[in-house]
């Protein structure tokens, strides 16, 4: 077995043990117990109290763990290896959300998470060897800014008087929109410094725009914790961040579509295994929030 198949695999499990214990903590919050709580929008004050929980910090030290130990995975090995692996988040995150409860994953949500991640795996493989990005088109990075601000509000607005399944998922569409986002100002923020120096850098919008992305993904991603059970908030995560990455290195980078036969045949299983593993996840019978777990 390569040595980049362990870190990979050991980095979705401490991206998942995150997930599952910062949902764990956002569901005993003020937001997530009050009776409103399906009509209202968490605002900065979510996250000022979820920093004073212990176990919220305990998940947010797994999250940078896990972001160092796939930084070493991607030393090890091309983007090609470590991807398609690091979706197996689900599969780790899943039943780690049960843990103090006396529910267990039915089959058919492992047979739906497994699809989901074969199904992403497929994706990431069927794009080939992404070629090094120019320069950005700033005027497209603009656009995508506004694009991804108007589309995450528009999914806040619906996921208002929804199920909590449902606003879980949608809360968590919109905080994937805004990873994939940050991932590109990063990028384009990280080259400013090394090329422009500390001084330009202070300087430049994208730098401040990564700084509001950043915490835009936090406080939808904790919001979608509070909001209702793991399942759908690990999921909408898990396929829109990638789906929504590609698009953009598309958009605002020039990297070529999926052309060849290998390449569309690589799509089409993946979103066929997507699909089905969502329809098999939405019709296991509902895991419980995080509210109803042991503390």
């Amino acid at each position: 077995m390569p040595a980049v198949v362990p870190v990979a695999l050991l980095a979705a499990f401490l991206l998942a043990s995150s997930a599952a214990l910062q949902q764990r903590a956002a569901g005993r919050s003020s937001f997530a117990t009050r009776a409103d709580s399906a009509h209202a929008v968490p605002g900065i004050g979510l996250l000022a109290e979820l920093v004073r929980d212990r176990l919220w910090v305990l998940g947010w030290l797994a999250n940078i763990s896990g972001f160092c130990v796939q930084a070493a995975a991607l030393h090890l090995g091309s983007v090609a290896e470590v991807q398609p692996l690091m979706v197996c988040q689900l599969l780790f995150a899943l039943p780690l959300g049960l843990i103090g409860t006396t529910r267990r994953m039915s089959p058919s949500a492992w047979w739906g998470a497994a699809g989901i991640c074969g199904g992403l795996a497929a994706l990431l493989s069927a794009r080939g060897d992404l070629p090094t990005a120019g320069g950005i088109d700033e005027t497209r990075l603009v656009a995508a800014i506004a694009a991804t601000v108007a589309l995450a509000g528009l999914l806040v607005v619906i996921s208002l008087g929804r199920q909590p399944a449902a606003r879980a998922g949608l809360f968590g569409v919109a905080a994937g929109l805004f990873y994939a986002l940050t991932a590109v100002l990063m990028k384009e923020t990280t080259e400013l410094l090394l090329t422009e120096g500390i001084l330009r850098t202070a300087i430049s919008w994208e730098g401040y725009a990564l700084a509001a992305a950043t915490a835009s993904s936090l406080l939808l991603g904790q919001a979608a914790y509070a909001s209702g059970p793991l399942a759908p908030t690990i999921t909408a995560m898990n396929i829109t961040n990638p789906v929504i990455s590609y698009v953009l290195a598309v958009l605002l980078y020039g990297v070529p579509v999926p052309s060849t036969a290998g390449q569309l045949a690589g799509v089409t299983l993946g979103a066929t295994l997507i699909t089905a593993g969502v329809v098999l996840l939405a019709r296991t019978p509902t895991l419980p929030r995080a509210g109803s777990q042991l503390p």
